[in-house]
């Protein structure tokens, strides 16, 4: 390549020592990219067990009995897993069993899908409202990649004369630093703030020399990066009445789609459509920081139209607007939501629902926080109007709230509100709160409604989240002396609680407990409550200590099992195994592995250990005198061969002498043949045997 032809590179060429020195600008280089590279898909074994999970709780008061057992029964596998869950109650109040939801759900961590299938909850935005469905759900799961960052992520450019180190602060807290070569570069990486910061670049070079450079920027979770999306389509029937008595599916097909769609760094696009008999929707938002530093503007408008069968077709609009500031001392929300008397949705084909919310028709909120010192004051207030309000004076209803929390020395925090609202009047509370140890907590509050002040004291000592007892006492004054005497406990197997309590209208007691059983490669294990992943770790090896992110979780049963269910679904959960306790009889192959689970599903591991019979051979001669040192020796066993060295006193190690060997030692140019069989079964760690030839040249 001629060299003259690249415009800005200077050359020489030194003819005594034939060597080319290149002048080349940084518009030449090669761009450096640093920080965050979107990783790989992690690979999730999906092996094949029953999950199943209960609550149960108890309660009798005033000669009054009541129980219900919450139950839910997940099997996974290949092909994904099929949930049902429900409760049952009884006593006083005895409704029997009372199903609650059942799908099949299957997630692929590569395209970031999900697959649903049965009871559904549909997606959406802010401002739209979910439904309950029974169909088919196919959307966008980001949880199947926790690693994955969604959000967009500032880029920072720069070059580098010399070679340097490259350090971003965020809010003067090192967010990255990493070394450059000579040349330009860009950096992508999220600081881990949220709101309104100061990003800071700072460049040294190898001579010591620094440049700073510094630009505000806004970090929220609203927004998705350039080129994601994230959607949710479902079509079935809607399900009414869930939160009631009367628990029912329609008769009338409905669908609803969903979509997010990161068009810049600032802007995010927000779409939504659903439709049923008599219901057509349509609408489209969005979310803006402008110049990526201003706070976050959101806005969105819908319009529906149709009406139920045999009335005259209505329609109507929704219109939404909103905007967010959060900085390092201060911040606010504000949002206002106003919605036409013929704009209908989904929720309102439940007349469940319809009876509470289909009549709103104004709603606004703001939010004020001021960061004061080691605590913070916050001022809120929401109103409200319903059609049913425009035949009253009064057009809206409101709320205002004010709290205070602050912290004093190294244990006292205090906290204050006080409320005001149209309906219920006004009041307020001041709670003191105070640590006493590492698992011992005391509260002292006073409430205030209704004209009357109402102490309260709580003094807890929490259980141990590895394991053990605690209890709680309570008291004060609550519609009548109240009273509360409670103890609790957390093990390996589950975890329950139980109490006495009073107050004016009689006395009772309760006991609860939770926990989950597992069934899993022919094993059925219980444990506390598992509400992620687990795992089923088998070694073959009774009371083995198991690792788990390295710390010692347990050791296994008499069969060599230990059931870990506190995993991370979707995520690379390091387990081990400590074999020092074993003794030379064993052999471990390996002592660590990643567990990779899906969600609400667990993975066998298992750790081959293998029990070995190793053995010192004292090897003789046909006279009954030990083989010289360094005399070559060859093992055979389970139709392998390896060489073996001889050492003092013609001993020989064997890690593994089994059921038998056979061992040749090459002596006086002629070959000695040695056969090797332990008599009988021995406890001993380490099995010692002299032995001679059974062959020695030709001579048996």
């Amino acid at each position: 390549m001629p060299l003259d032809s690249l415009p800005g590179l200077s050359h020489h060429y030194d003819i005594p020592t034939q060597s080319l020195a290149l002048h080349v600008p940084p518009g030449l280089r090669r761009e450096q990219h640093l920080g965050y590279r979107p990783p790989p898909s992690v690979e999730v074994r999906r092996d094949h067990g029953l999950l199943f999970n209960y609550d149960f709780y108890a309660r009798e008061w005033a000669d009054r009995e009541s129980y219900s057992l919450g139950t839910s029964l997940d099997w996974f596998g290949r092909y994904g897993s099929v949930q049902i869950s429900g409760v049952s109650r009884g006593g006083d109040e005895d409704v029997g069993y009372r199903r609650l939801d059942s799908f099949w759900t299957y997630s692929d961590p590569r395209n970031l899908w999900t697959w649903t299938a049965g009871d559904l909850i549909s997606g959406g935005h802010s401002w739209n409202r979910p439904v309950r469905m029974a169909g088919f759900q196919w959307r966008r799961n980001f949880g199947v990649r926790p690693d994955l960052i969604t959000l967009p992520v500032p880029r920072f450019g720069g070059s580098a004369a010399l070679p340097s180190t490259v350090e971003l602060y965020a809010n003067n807290i090192l967010q990255y630093g990493d070394e450059v070569d000579p040349g330009p570069f860009v950096l992508d990486t999220l600081p881990r703030i949220g709101g309104a910061g100061v990003a800071t670049l700072v460049v040294t070079d190898a001579l010591g020399r620094t440049t700073t450079a510094s630009a505000p920027l806004y970090v929220d979770h609203r927004r998705l990066a350039p080129g994601l999306s994230d959607f949710s389509f479902e079509a079935g029937v809607l399900r009414t009445g869930f939160e009631g008595g009367w628990d029912d599916y329609g008769e009338k097909p409905v669908a609803s789609a969903s979509w997010l769609q990161g068009i810049t760094d600032t802007f995010t696009f927000e779409a939504h459509a659903s439709g049923a008999e008599g219901l057509g929707l349509a609408g489209i938002g969005g979310v803006w920081s402008p110049d990526n530093r201003w706070g976050l503007l959101s806005a969105s408008i819908a319009y529906s139209n149709g009406g139920a069968p045999g009335q005259r077709d209505r329609s109507g609009r929704q219109y939404s607007l909103g905007y967010q500031w959060n900085g390092p001392t201060y911040g606010f929300d504000l949002h206002s939501l106003r919605r036409s008397r013929g704009y209908r949705d989904l929720a309102d084909l439940d007349t469940d629902r319809t009876l509470t919310e289909r009549w709103l028709n104004a709603r606004d909120r703001a939010t004020v926080w001021l960061q004061t010192g080691r605590g913070s004051l916050a001022y809120s207030h929401v109103r409200w109007r319903d059609h049913r309000d425009r035949l009253l004076p009064r057009e809206f209803s409101s709320t205002h709230s004010v709290s205070w929390t602050q912290n004093f020395g190294s244990r006292l925090s205090v906290s204050a509100t006080v409320f005001q609202d149209d309906d219920s009047g006004s009041g307020g509370s001041l709670t003191f709160s105070i640590p006493l140890d590492n698992l011992l907590y005391a509260a002292i509050s006073a409430q205030r409604g209704d004209d009357d002040i109402e102490p309260r004291a709580l003094l807890r000592r929490t259980a141990p989240y590895h394991g053990g007892w605690g209890w709680s006492l309570q008291g004060g004054d609550t519609d009548g002396d109240y009273a509360q005497a409670m103890v609790e406990v957390r093990g390996r197997y589950g975890s329950a609680r139980a109490g006495i309590d009073r107050d004016d209208g009689g006395h009772g007691h309760f006991f609860e407990a939770s926990g989950s059983a597992v069934l899993m490669d022919g094993q059925l294990k219980f444990s506390r409550r598992i509400h992620d992943a687990f795992a089923l770790v088998y070694t073959g090896v009774e009371d083995m200590p198991v690792l788990s992110e390295n710390r010692v979780y347990g050791r296994t049963d008499d069969q060599g099992y230990l059931l870990i269910p506190e995993l991370r679904g979707w995520q690379r959960n390091r387990i081990g195994i400590d074999p020092d306790g074993l003794g030379p009889k064993f052999y471990v192959a390996e002592l660590e592995q990643f567990a990779v689970p899906a969600d609400h599903a667990g993975q066998l591991v298992r750790f081959p250990v293998e029990e070995l019979r190793p053995a010192i051979v004292t090897l003789l001669d046909p006279s009954g005198t030990p083989l010289p040192a360094g005399s070559r020796a060859t093992l055979y066993r389970n139709g392998g061969s390896r060489m073996l060295p001889v050492g003092f006193g013609g001993e020989v190690y064997i890690e593994d002498l089994g059921d038998g060997a056979q061992i040749e030692v090459e002596r006086d140019g002629g070959l000695c043949s040695y056969h090797l069989q332990p008599e009988g079964a021995t406890e001993a760690p380490l099995l010692r045997m002299r032995v001679r030839p059974t062959i020695c040249g030709g001579e048996r």
